[in-house]
């Protein structure tokens, strides 16, 4: 053999025995898209559960409103019913 064919043949050992120690290193395919999927399903549930609280904020924040005004015009109505029974 020749020098360039040791060479060749010592290049393509290496390039093998490296490929199979990077392949045992790896995750599988397989594995690798269920950890897609994973994460995936992980960041709709996460925007699902913040749209949700956001829906949540928004209806307490509106019926915290709703009960002041009431308050508020309760208030004025005891204020004017008292004025007319005081002021006669």
């Amino acid at each position: 053999m020749t020098d360039k064919a040791h060479r060749d043949e010592l290049v393509a050992s290496i390039a093998a025995a490296i490929r199979e120690e990077l392949a045992s290193l790896t995750v599988p395919e397989e594995m690798h898209r269920e950890h897609h999927e994973f994460i995936r399903e992980y960041i709709e549930e996460r925007k699902v559960k913040r749209e949700r609280a956001e829906k949540i904020k928004t209806q307490v924040m509106g019926w915290g409103l709703v009960t002041v005004l009431g308050s508020i015009g309760t208030g004025v109505y005891h204020t004017f019913l008292y004025l007319r029974e005081h002021l006669k």
